[in-house]
């Protein structure tokens, strides 16, 4: 089982960017990396159930996002021909490199050398 040996995680609210250090259980050292996550604004709404409330980019009948594109809502006004635009949040590239006991020494000893 690796044992974590550092971590950092920027301050994002979705699909935060990070790097994890951990030891595995054979002496070699894995390190994975995400990077930060792309927003697009070019985006838009798509129609759930109720199931899929709060969730990024879907718009559920009678909730705040919801444009009466799709749910024949009369409360929400006449119907439109597109639904409501809006930004969605995706995860970074992530990466993992997997260095021996003795990679990661080397490593080291050449970085503080």
């Amino acid at each position: 089982m690796a044992k974590l040996m550092a971590a950092f995680t920027t301050l994002g609210p979705i699909y935060p960017g990070f790097v994890n250090v951990s030891r595995n259980d054979d002496g070699s050292v894995t390190i994975y990396v995400r990077g930060d996550p792309e927003v697009r604004a070019d985006s838009a709404y798509i129609c759930g159930h109720a199931v899929d409330k709060g969730k990024p980019g879907r718009c559920t009948p009678g909730d705040q996002h919801c444009n009466n594109y799709c749910n024949l809502a009369p409360e929400k006004g006449p119907m439109v021909d597109h639904p409501a635009s809006c930004s969605q949040t995706y995860e970074g590239k992530t990466a993992a490199v997997r260095l021996s006991a003795e990679e990661w020494v080397r490593l080291f000893s050449e970085l503080l050398a």
